[in-house]
């Protein structure tokens, strides 16, 4: 493998993580995975994560080319290697955004609704060809389908096997929103740098909250106690000076 299957670059506060196969459709080997995964937990330490891909795919999913139907054992794969990474996106601390063009399949199906704002191109492809293969849907996208369309939506597009546009996918609420192609990458860095430039720590007390169950006891609790915190933070202190002052916050991410 090259460093450069899957890379990291700093833009200021943003840690932009970049998957860069582009000549196999920026499918990802397991050793490209664990790479991400590695990529992440240096990510972690930036005010935002943008995941986004060269060439005209996000990520085709795994690479199948490595796999042996014979002798591969996915169920130990997905429990190893590709849920841990899923799951590690899902709960980073910092707000993730995902810039989506072109296909975004299995894995990176899965991936690009871990992150928490999902942009996509209007022409973007999404959804699993799992049905085709014989197989079943992965990588988290039983849940992300549920959770975000409904169960009878998620039944219809699992069993059909029918791929979603961008702008179908943003249409029905499974991506925040689509964008012209050409238009994408501006949108989502942009997006990423301004809330890079928001309050950190209220963020990932918001983020912590989004995850909870939704019971109502426990996030009226939560929302107690971190307002608390964010109230007494240096962002905090700051955001009531410039309401009080009328003017735009400079927040420092702590």
């Amino acid at each position: 493998m090259t460093a450069a299957a899957v890379s990291l670059h700093r833009q200021g506060d943003v840690a932009v993580i970049r998957l860069d196969r582009p000549e196999q459709r920026n499918s990802l080997r397991l050793v490209d995975m664990r790479r991400l995964d590695a990529l992440l937990e240096e990510a972690a330490g930036a005010r935002c994560v943008l995941l986004e891909a060269t060439g005209g795919t996000f990520c085709a999913g795994r690479d199948l080319k490595e796999m042996d139907p014979a002798t591969d054992d996915a169920a130990a794969v997905l429990r190893d290697v590709i849920n841990p990474l899923v799951l590690h996106l899902a709960r980073l601390p910092v707000p993730t955004v995902a810039a989506v063009q072109g296909a975004a399949l299995g894995l990176g199906f899965g991936l690009a609704l871990a992150c928490d704002i999902t942009l996509v191109a209007d022409d973007a492809r999404l959804g699993s060809p799992f049905a085709a293969l014989g197989c079943v849907l992965d990588s988290g996208g039983h849940y992300w389908l549920a959770s975000r369309i409904g169960r009878h939506r998620a039944a219809e597009l699992i069993f059909a096997g029918r791929m979603l546009s961008g702008r179908e996918a943003a249409a029905i609420g499974l991506v925040n929103r689509s964008v012209g192609a050409r238009d994408l990458a501006s949108a989502a860095h942009a997006l990423a740098r301004d809330i890079a430039a928001g309050p950190t720590a209220a963020f990932r007390a918001s983020k912590t909250i989004l995850g909870l169950p939704a019971i109502m006891e426990e996030v009226l609790a939560m929302e107690t106690a971190a307002q608390g915190a964010a109230l007494a933070s240096a962002d905090g202190q700051e955001g009531m000076r410039t309401f009080r002052e009328k003017r735009r916050p400079l927040f420092v991410g702590a």
